[in-house]
């Protein structure tokens, strides 16, 4: 395994296919990164996930927020326990809040198990608390408390000199009992170590004075020299010049600009309204949602084109010439006239396909507007990864570390610079704690790092795909989850469960010997006997597991039949995936193995993928013909022995009980198996008796805009309130609303 890469991209392409090294890849400003990661899903083998700090950033990587990803609740993650002073309490959380009260449901839990690979993308604005958190939710989804993340690999990506992660004092308070900096490479997680890879190779500049300047600002070592050549392109009073865009440091100060300039123009405002489909939240729009325009307006592209004659790219400026009631003409540089069209923002979730257990992405809302905004101004913050020919740079009041160097890295060259106010020494700032960081990870010596990685990738590649721990781990769980409630009339459907247990726990001595030959063989280089040991225990679990999968199936076929059994389902469902996973690796391990120890490329294994989906394919054919042949004649719709029927009340006392421990009534549907209109039901009738308050299940401004809809009316038809909202709140929020006002009235 000789056989390495002087190219940066193409060694951080290795690194993520060949080893299980964390990796953190960097660069200045027009280094590729942005590039790399939207080619990965072509060049990777990995099943992976793509997150990201903010919306507009998880939107740019085609990926989803960590938020919405992870479950993870706002506030401050700590990774113990503190003492609190006064009230601050409630805006922190710990492991233990996050295994209770903000646990991840099944759809989540099962997108992360399927994946080897976490990207994260603009991670210079993750804060070390928010990883750590991370972590915890990856080592608890994949029951692997030991590694980082829970073996799976983590790549980050982002530029550490651009924008910071954002902490507030009293949450710094705590913080930095446990961190030394908020950085993200602060993480306790990370202290096992990581792969620094920065990318070196500038594609935006091409101008070596230009190039130099910037790496000084960049590394906070600016001389006089550079600030008297950057400073030679000030200009002094107003600087009208067309198609140039100011960049400056504040918000109000673009849009005050960019409003005065539009009033100027001869001629009345259009407005094009943007069109939004299914889930796509106000702050996931990239666009405002009215874009008012003039003829003669100077807007940017915000997107790139990706159609054949690659017109324009993001942040190209260009000029309105026509406008129509749902058409925009511009033109761009003297060329002519251009027509635009709508362009398409989709918001995505990730899940798995219950049948193939295939990771799939799902669209689940779009955004669609005309792909420009006003760019007589634009904030240093919002121009991070746009590139333009010639600007005037306004950063006279630059308040934050990188802001300088971010506004001038946007430039092609220095012949395109303009200064509205000079550069003073005063606000060039870098965080020192980055650059001491960068300075310190930029020595390592990655050919060496990647040979050591892929060794141990390979024994620990060999050790996690013999292993049947995490299946039995997850079957014993189900078993205790569901101590109680598997009495079923059938003998077959009530020993599926223990039968499957123990046909793995049989195997765990086999494995681990097994394991050890592997490891044998591959420290003392007999290549080709690991070769042969692998294809011949590739073959014996294979069809091990498959066995294993058909029983899993058939039971999951038998159970889904009954009544009341979603819960349980569920669980094997897991227990199915697991069981997948592992199918996956057993048939990708022997190529993997193959390609690293002949020194070969790795990328996508299409002839694996193929072969796994016609073994599922098989696998389903074969359940759905058993269930056919082999129908259950059970006497009862749940399929088990009769019970005494709960004390009357019981079933409210029971959802109470759940809101007291801070369930909200989606979870509790969710957990009881019941419609989220039958618990409803019962907490209006708890409002009402006096056993729950409003409060603890209605937000304050829900209950404000209810209240308001009923007006001097309490006791008007809920049908006309709903009407009247128009849909927005259920028929249950409004019966608990009406019972919290009659219980106020009496």
């Amino acid at each position: 395994m000789s056989q390495v890469s002087t190219d940066k991209l193409q060694l951080a392409a290795q690194f993520v296919n060949s080893t299980a090294s964390h990796i953190f890849l960097t660069g200045k400003a027009g280094t590729g990164k942005t590039t790399f990661l939207h080619n990965l899903a072509e060049a990777t083998h990995k099943k992976f996930v793509v997150v990201a700090p903010t919306g507009i950033a998880a939107l740019n990587a085609k990926g989803v927020t960590i938020h919405s990803q992870f479950l993870l609740p706002f506030g401050t993650y700590l990774p113990e326990p503190v003492q609190f002073q006064g009230s601050l309490q409630s805006s922190f959380y710990t492991r233990k809040e996050l295994a209770s009260r903000h646990s991840l449901n099944s759809a989540r839990k099962k997108v992360l198990r399927n994946i080897d690979l976490l990207i994260i993308d603009e991670v210079s604005m993750l804060r070390a608390d928010l990883l750590d958190a991370i972590d915890y939710r990856m080592r608890a989804v994949k029951g692997d408390y030991k590694r980082p993340f829970g073996g799976v690999q983590l790549l980050m990506i982002g530029d550490l000199y651009q924008l910071p992660p954002i902490v507030k004092d009293h949450e710094w308070q705590y913080m930095k009992q446990f961190y030394r900096s908020p950085h993200f490479f602060e993480a306790l997680a990370l202290k096992e170590g990581f792969t620094y890879i920065e990318l070196d190779k500038i594609f935006r500049q091409s101008d070596d004075t230009f190039i130099n300047v910037l790496n000084n600002l960049r590394n906070d070592v600016c001389t006089p020299a550079d600030l008297e050549l950057l400073n030679s392109h000030f200009r002094e009073g107003e600087i009208e010049e067309e198609g140039v865009i100011t960049l400056t440091t504040h918000n109000n100060r673009a849009d005050k600009m960019n409003r005065e300039a539009l009033d100027k123009l001869d001629g009345p405002s259009h407005y094009y309204e943007a069109e939004v489909e299914k889930d796509f939240p106000e702050k996931l729009f990239p666009l405002p949602e009215s874009l008012e325009l003039r003829v003669g307006a100077q807007v940017m592209f915000v997107k790139n084109d990706i159609s054949e004659s690659k017109a324009f790219y993001n942040g190209k400026i260009a000029q309105v010439t026509k406008l129509g009631d749902d058409s925009i003409s511009v033109s761009m540089e003297g060329d002519d006239e251009y027509w635009l069209s709508r362009h398409e923002w989709e918001n995505k979730k990730y899940q798995v396909n219950e049948s193939t257990k295939d990771l799939e992405e799902e669209v689940i809302g779009t955004f669609s507007q005309f792909p420009i905004r006003l760019a007589w101004a634009i904030t240093v913050h919002k121009s991070q990864g746009l590139t333009f020919d010639k600007a005037v740079i306004d950063v006279g009041q630059a308040f934050a570390p990188g802001q300088v160097y971010v506004a001038l890295s946007r430039l092609r060259s220095l012949d395109g610079l303009i200064l509205r106010t000079k550069i003073l020494s005063s606000v060039i700032s870098s965080d020192a704690q980055v650059v001491s960081f960068s300075t310190a990870r930029a020595a390592d010596d990655l050919n060496t790092r990647l040979q050591g990685e892929r060794k141990r990738y390979l024994f620990e590649m060999l050790g996690n795909t013999f292993s049947f721990e995490p299946i039995l781990k997850q079957v014993e769980y189900t078993q205790s989850k569901m101590a109680g409630k598997l009495d079923f009339e059938d003998e077959e459907m009530k020993t599926a469960l223990n039968n499957l247990r123990e046909a793995f726990a049989a195997e765990e001595d086999n494995t681990r010997k097994f394991r050890g030959q592997l490891a044998g063989l591959l420290h003392r280089e007999e290549t080709e006997k690991l070769k042969q040991r692998l294809i011949k225990g590739r073959e014996y679990y294979l069809g091990f597991l498959k066995s294993r999968a058909k029983e899993l199936l058939i039971h999951i076929g038998e159970v889904s039949q009954l009544s009341r059994t979603k819960a349980y389902v569920n669980l094997l469902e897991e227990i199915d995936q697991l069981i997948m996973v592992t199918i996956t690796d057993l048939l990708k391990v022997s190529r993997l193995c193959e390609c690293m120890l002949n020194d070969e490329e790795i990328t996508q294994l299409d002839k694996v993928e193929a072969e796994r989906k016609n073994l599922r394919e098989d696998l389903q054919q074969a359940t759905e013909t058993h269930l056919k042949d082999n129908p259950k004649n059970l006497s009862t719709k749940s399929g088990r022995k009769s019970k005494a029927k709960k004390p009357k009340g019981e079933t409210y006392k029971i959802t109470y009980e759940m809101v007291k421990g801070g369930l909200t009534p989606d979870e509790i549907a969710e957990k009881r198996e019941m419609a989220v209109s039958t618990i409803e039901g019962h907490l209006a009738k708890g409002i009402t008796e006096g056993e729950i308050e409003v409060h603890e299940v209605i937000g304050a401004s829900d209950l404000k805009e209810i209240t308001a809809a009923f007006g001097n009316n309490i006791h008007q038809s809920l049908n006309a309130v709903f009407k009247e909202q128009e849909g927005k709140y259920t028929f249950g929020k409004l019966r608990m609303v009406q019972a919290h006002l009659r219980k106020e009235e009496n």
